[in-house]
């Protein structure tokens, strides 16, 4: 979660407490509605920033994972091309097939593995002859699958990361209404009462962010 969110989290926490510790305000205003909308605020925040969480921590292990797949991947296809290119010698034409895996993408590197994974077959007593192992066929499409899996994992993390950020920032904006409609009712309510108003100006207050020690300042807070 952004720093910015977090602190407005924090403020929607401390005025929380606030309304627990001020149940004089009458109950026919709008208080008990907002109050339980702000209840509704934090509930769903605590909800959405655990899946924002999940989806970074998803992120991160399909990111690592996905690049050991990549490696052992397009470790198996230079062997298979190198050796296609060592059959070659002998079978003119043999490896004009084969394509090494450099500066390739990964959906690239998938593609050309499949592509390999078809036309090899017929041809697997000639890689055995050159010392490949008597399953790296089958090693090449657990390879491929695992490559293609971590892809998948790494851009389901991604995608609950953006969409747990866009929930976030619609309560956000529904908990800095309700800031600015209790805002109105303390004020009404304990007009002549200088503590409580200080009190809540400490709760309802949105903590600035750290000086940042180059570039210009941060954004200032909407009230």
């Amino acid at each position: 979660m952004e720093d910015r969110h977090h602190r407005r989290r924090e403020m929607f926490l401390r005025m929380k407490a606030f309304a627990n510790n001020h149940t004089d305000i009458p109950a026919t205003t709008v208080w008990p509605q907002l109050v339980t909308e702000l209840d509704s605020v934090n509930n769903d925040l605590a909800e959405q920033v655990a899946a924002e969480e999940s989806g970074h921590s998803v992120k991160r292990t399909g990111t690592a994972s996905r690049d050991d797949a990549r490696e052992d991947l397009k470790d198996l296809v230079e062997a298979i091309v190198r050796t296609a290119r060592a059959i070659d010698e002998t079978k003119p034409g043999f490896a004009d097939g084969y394509r090494a895996p450099s500066q390739l993408s990964d959906r690239g590197l998938v593609d050309l593995a499949i592509g390999i994974a078809r036309i090899a077959p017929p041809h697997k007593a000639d890689y055995l002859s050159h010392g490949m192992t008597p399953d790296f066929l089958e090693d090449l499409d657990a390879a491929i699958a695992k490559l293609q899996q971590t892809m998948t994992d790494q851009s389901e993390g991604k995608a609950g990361v953006k969409s747990a950020g866009v929930e976030i920032d619609e309560t956000m904006d529904q908990g800095m209404s309700v800031r600015r409609r209790m805002d109105a009712v303390v004020r009404n309510v304990y007009r002549d009462n200088a503590a409580v108003l200080a009190e809540w100006e400490t709760a309802s207050h949105i903590e600035q962010a750290p000086k940042k020690k180059k570039g210009g300042p941060e954004e200032p807070e909407k009230k």
